[in-house]
């Protein structure tokens, strides 16, 4: 809520710009401190709260006197739409004056809600052409009009803003700062050499971006995931020191062994061909002398050691050859050790590694990848989430102090609230009888004030919901009090449907019934088929005459004002078309609705109502959340397709000997998005291996490291900790109203 200083809504002129030059030039000169902070609820981007009354239409797109104490002196004023949204502009040097007309324009402009429609219009339509490889012919001239728009769009939020660094400028915008380079790389790029021009137009994919600052919703959130990284800081660091230690102890426990393979030697008995043969010095680089099992494209690994592989008669274990999965898997320098063991600690087809190190070394070493596993996947991540958890809970404190301070503010606020609506209609009612009395008084009501009457008519609106004929059927035919016999049965039956042990012999069905729908399988014996339909239909006649005697207890008006009632009904409905349907071909997809009746077990089971509301909030929470992660994805998948793509194409036969695209590239969109949704998923190590012999190591690394740090560890973070949130917010409700 705003702070109680507050003098409502002023026009901001020249005399206030004069008096807050007097305030700050006085308060540089006394150098006393005040203990203020700026109001949350007044921040920029945020609606403007309601205890400022109605907006009137000569303030829209005006500039106001800023209603924040803490601004009070720091040479701002304030802009609201028509959607109350507060925009906070600086009245100080390197601007316009707030009173040049070209600078009113320009602030106009930007605060239009239509003038955002456009630029987010503009960045969709340049997502779907980033996301295609051949463009259509009109493809250039979009292009040019939608770097137009861009343009456009800086030069207003240069004039309405200014051009300085500071607070409410510009450049004191990080996201301007990234409209700015981009623009100004894409007109580079019109007028550079073809050699850069590949790198501007990777550059320009960074225009997805824009949407996040268009949506409120998603710029918080990317504020919590800095939030997030800033706390985790530390636990990055001591992350990459464990995994430097473990490499170092890596390669001089298995530098080399990876190249161990069973060599085919010749015996006493084998030819003098095959003598003459080994000693050759090109015998040991063959690959046909190598052993390979049945289906393996790479040979056995051996090693020295007893428990170690051992090699088939006639082979003998030699260091030989290239390293497995391309020569990328190895500990013989420290980078490919390092990307060793993180591929351990996110867990992406640990297994392989593990029976590669147990051939070539020994079993032994098999202490070392438990040591790595449990460090890493179990103690390194509770340590994360545990720092979660504890900035969740200083958040939370943070919270409560803040209502703390403002709860009397909120208190005042509601009571002059309360005060005004009151006076309103005494004034209503006083103007009504005025009307009556006499119809001289018509002049004295058009003098009214607007707020008066707009109360009126919303009082009048939240009076009547809905037409009064609604209530009149309702009460002549959904509540049926037809006579005394009728009422003595209605009783009776409420006594029985609302018996407890009622209630649990509902909740016996219900998990009877999820019992015999997880009996089903494939292929059924005529038996059994017949059995479970036969229970489907006394679970639906139970459940129907639930249906039925709470509808005579309760009034068909009062049975549906309860959300589970209508939930039950939905239910029985369900089953009783099913009867009818689930003989006719192709419409058997109604037996998996069946599953939705164990969802009735949260108006019997307070534990399960309470899961299903915590992960119902935690649903409506991440909403922005699942919004910024696939504009992540959408980022990740077009960025991978302008740097890899063509790669694919040209560099295809050096991963597939057919020269055909394997299932898992980016050469177009869709695979590309496939791709990068399949490393979020944590499956990213192959694809890594391909991409290395399309593009190389030095710029597959930055992207997939890019794409795993930021989508799993930043972006999936957040969902634990609003998780967290609603389930504390949850448990403390149920545990009040018990």
């Amino acid at each position: 809520m705003a702070s109680p200083e507050h003098k409502g809504l002023a026009p901001f002129t020249r005399e206030s710009l004069e008096v807050m030059e007097q305030h700050s030039a006085i308060k540089h000169s006394e150098e006393h401190k005040e203990d203020l902070k700026p109001n949350t609820d007044l921040e920029a981007g945020k609606e403007l709260p309601f205890v400022y009354g109605n907006l009137p239409r000569a303030m829209v797109s005006e500039p106001l006197e800023d209603v924040d104490p803490y601004y009070k002196n720091k040479m701002t004023f304030i802009v609201l739409n028509k959607k109350r949204t507060v925009f906070r502009f600086s009245a100080t040097w390197c601007t316009l004056s707030p009173f040049n007309s070209v600078r009113r324009t320009a602030i106009k402009i930007l605060v239009h809600p239509f003038f955002q429609l456009l630029i987010l219009i503009s960045i969709l339509i340049d997502c779907i052409f980033m996301s295609m490889t051949d463009l259509p012919k009109w493809g250039p001239a979009l292009q040019n009009t939608l770097l137009g728009i861009y343009t456009f769009e800086i030069l207003v939020k240069l004039i309405a803003r200014g051009i300085w660094a500071g607070s409410f400028y510009f450049f004191g915008d990080p996201w301007n700062w990234l409209d700015f380079s981009v623009t100004l790389f894409e007109h580079i790029s019109r007028y550079s050499p073809p050699n850069f021009i590949s790198i501007f137009q990777i550059t320009r994919n960074l225009r997805i971006l824009k949407i996040i600052p268009l949506n409120q919703g998603l710029k918080s959130f990317v504020g919590i995931l800095i939030h997030c990284l800033k706390k985790l800081t530390g636990v990055i660091i001591l992350t990459l020191f464990f995994l430097s230690i473990f490499s170092l102890i890596g390669m001089g426990l298995f530098m080399g062994n990876l190249k161990h393979k069973c060599l085919r030697w010749p015996q006493e008995n084998e030819t003098e061909t095959l003598h003459n043969r080994t000693g050759n010095s090109y015998y040991i680089r063959e690959t046909e002398n190598f052993y390979y099992l049945e289906g393996e494209r790479y040979a056995l690994l051996c090693g020295n050691r007893t428990d170690a592989g051992q090699c088939p008669e006639g082979y003998v274990c030699v260091k030989a050859g290239v390293n497995p999965d391309y020569g990328y898997t190895n500990f013989d320098s420290f980078g490919w050790t390092l990307l060793a063991l993180f591929r351990l600690m996110m867990q992406d087809y640990p297994e392989a590694l593990y029976h590669q190190i147990l051939y070539a070394s020994g079993k032994v070493y098999m202490i070392f990848f438990v040591v790595i596993s449990f460090w890493f996947a179990f103690y390194m991540a509770s340590l994360f989430l545990g720092i979660l958890a504890i900035s969740c809970e200083e958040e939370k404190q943070r919270a409560a102090e803040k209502a703390k301070k403002i709860e009397p503010e909120l208190q005042q606020a509601l009571m002059e609230l309360q005060e005004g609506n009151k006076a309103a209609e005494t004034k209503t009612t006083e103007i009504e009888m005025k009307k009556r009395s006499s119809t001289s008084m018509i002049t004295s009501l058009d003098m009214l004030d607007d707020a008066t009457i707009r109360h009126k008519e919303e009082l009048r609106k939240s009076r009547k919901r809905c037409p009064f004929c609604w209530y009149r059927f309702a009460k002549t035919f959904l509540i049926w009090n037809c006579s005394p016999c009728w009422l003595k049965l209605k009783e009776f039956v409420h006594m029985i449907i609302m018996d407890p042990f009622t209630d649990l012999f509902l909740t016996i069905c219900i998990i009877l019934n999820v019992h015999f729908l997880a009996l089903e399988h494939y292929p059924m014996s005529l038996e059994t088929n017949n059995i479970l339909n036969i229970e489907n239909q006394v679970f639906i006649g139970i459940f129907t005459a639930e249906m039925i005697f709470k509808i005579i207890a309760m009034h068909p008006y009062g049975y549906f004002q309860v959300g589970w009632n209508i939930y039950d009904s939905l239910i029985v409905f369900h089953g009783l078309v099913e009867l009818y349907v689930t003989h006719c071909h192709g419409l058997a997809v109604f037996r998996s609705f069946r599953v939705l009746r164990i969802f009735k077990l949260g108006r019997y089971w307070p534990t399960f109502k309470i899961l299903l509301l915590t992960l119902g909030n935690s649903m409506m929470a991440l909403k922005d959340l699942v919004l910024l992660l696939f504009t992540f994805i959408f980022f990740s998948a077009v960025l991978g397709l302008k740097l890899f793509g063509s790669n694919y194409k040209i560099y295809v036969c050096n991963i597939d000997e057919d020269c055909q695209l394997p299932r898992w590239h980016m050469h177009d969109f869709l695979h590309s998005f496939l791709n990068v949704f399949r490393i979020l998923c944590g499956e990213w190590i192959e694809t890594l291996w391909d991409c290395f012999k399309v593009a190389g190591q030095f710029s597959c690394i930055p992207f997939y490291m890019m794409v795993i740090l930021v989508g799993n560890l930043l972006v999936s973070n957040p969902c634990f900790k609003i998780f967290l949130e609603n389930c504390i917010v949850v448990w403390h409700f149920h545990n009040v109203d018990l």
